[in-house]
């Protein structure tokens, strides 16, 4: 049997929450979801700057737009190990942390994310895309500007910014 709630959690306005359960008392809260991210580095072949690896997103949201190796925290898994799990995923590349870039808030998604600089942790690793991705780019530090448009979500973009405009000496 199925019966109407007053809303749902996508749907609930922030004066209807928390949503609370009239028979137990639990509460459903609308925070935010972690999320994980992976500035893949490499280093240039030509120009000694590093390059970042990009994702061509083949799914929706931002669907044909560019992306870093990223996704959502599993249960129990730390942010690190997300990051390592969902650059493996999407790039078959497996990565060594670097540290941590920042954290941003995509307002849009309702996420958290934990952007780490990484490096593959094999240096002749080639990337094999999964079905999120339809194409890679490898970017330099100095064209990083040329493709912030490009980028499927604003947090994302101002990672990759935030990483171009600070030089690792």
């Amino acid at each position: 049997m199925s019966r109407t709630v007053p809303a749902c959690p996508h749907c609930a306005a922030a004066d209807e929450q928390p949503l609370v359960c009239d028979r137990c008392g639990w509460r459903w809260y609308a925070n935010p979801k972690p999320a994980a991210a992976v500035l893949l580095e490499r280093p240039a072949h030509d120009a000694g700057e590093p390059e970042i690896l990009l994702l061509r997103r083949a799914v929706e949201p931002g669907r044909g737009a560019w992306d870093l190796p990223a996704g959502y925290l599993d249960p129990g898994e730390s942010f690190e190990m997300a990051a390592r799990r969902e650059t493996l995923e999407e790039s078959g590349i497996e990565v060594e942390l670097l540290g941590l870039v920042g954290v941003y808030h995509s307002p849009p998604a309702n996420a958290v994310t934990a952007v780490f600089r990484a490096k593959p942790t094999h240096t002749d690793a080639s990337v094999t895309l999964d079905f999120e991705s339809s194409d890679h780019a490898w970017v330099a530090r100095s064209d990083v500007p040329d493709w912030l448009p490009r980028l499927a979500f604003a947090s994302m973009s101002a990672a990759v910014s935030d990483w171009a405009s600070r030089a690792e000496r």
